[in-house]
């Protein structure tokens, strides 16, 4: 179960959950679009599974981002997202 951030009703907590992992083990966390700030690379992930529903909504939009932060660390200890290399 992923670290919940902001509260929501029952299934949007399930699909933000489910949307902010996807979003996790996608490429775009990847090397290629590190020089991206983090909603760029968001946003690009949202047009490319033509979700637009989150990105128009705001108060949406801002949940998701902040599970997205909530998860970071999770998902770079279970080896989701590589470590940069100094």
């Amino acid at each position: 179960m992923m670290t919940t951030a902001g509260p929501t009703d029952e299934t949007d907590e399930c699909e933000l959950d489910t949307v902010a992992w996807e979003f996790l083990c996608s490429p775009y966390t990847g090397r290629i679009y590190w020089d991206w700030s983090l909603e760029r690379r968001l946003d690009a992930y949202l047009h490319h599974e033509d979700r637009a529903d989150i990105l128009k909504s705001g108060a949406v939009y801002a949940t998701l981002l902040d599970r997205v932060m909530a998860n970071l660390g999770r998902a770079r200890r279970d080896g989701i997202i590589a470590p940069p290399h100094v």
